[in-house]
């Protein structure tokens, strides 16, 4: 199985992420990859090295599912329908069903509040809200039609 996590910054994607390890599903997130490959110093992202970090997700992916370990994506880019579509495609080329959990959005400040307040990473807090805004603005939210076999809502959690 195939989990699809789709939210703005510090809405609970990553806490599930977490929770879903702990019962052995296997983690895609673009933060830890990017981590990984410049020793933990995620300000060295460059975008000429998308391919790289693309085809460490595509290893990490088809291994699990070739090991039958359900996957969660954990990326903070799956707001769009077709930012959505390559998981989707994916899960049905191996006939592996592919669920969404849609996490509760709030206004961008509330979301850059609680970044902060977690981990703000090096930024400030407006830095964040103008990310959560950009998210906000960018989101179309995922259906059936659009290929997941279902579509859950989480509710923020304190």
């Amino acid at each position: 199985m195939i989990e699809v996590l789709v939210g703005t910054v510090a809405c609970g994607k990553s806490t599930w992420a977490k929770n879903r390890a702990e019962e052995g599903y296997i983690i895609v997130n673009d933060d830890a990859i990017v981590n990984a490959v410049h020793g933990g110093v995620y300000g060295l992202y460059r975008e000429w090295l998308k391919p790289l970090y693309k085809s460490i997700e595509d290893h990490i992916f088809h291994t699990a599912i070739a090991m039958s370990k359900g996957v969660v994506i954990d990326k903070g880019l799956s707001l769009s329908v077709a930012s959505r579509q390559r998981w989707i495609s994916l899960g049905r080329s191996l006939d592996v069903p592919v669920h969404c959990v849609v996490f509760e959005f709030f206004d961008a400040e509330t979301h850059g509040k609680r970044r902060m307040a977690d981990d703000g990473r090096g930024y400030d807090l407006d830095y964040w809200t103008r990310a959560a805004q950009a998210h906000i603005n960018r989101y179309e939210p995922p259906t059936v039609e659009e290929g997941f076999d279902t579509v859950v809502t989480q509710p923020w959690k304190d």
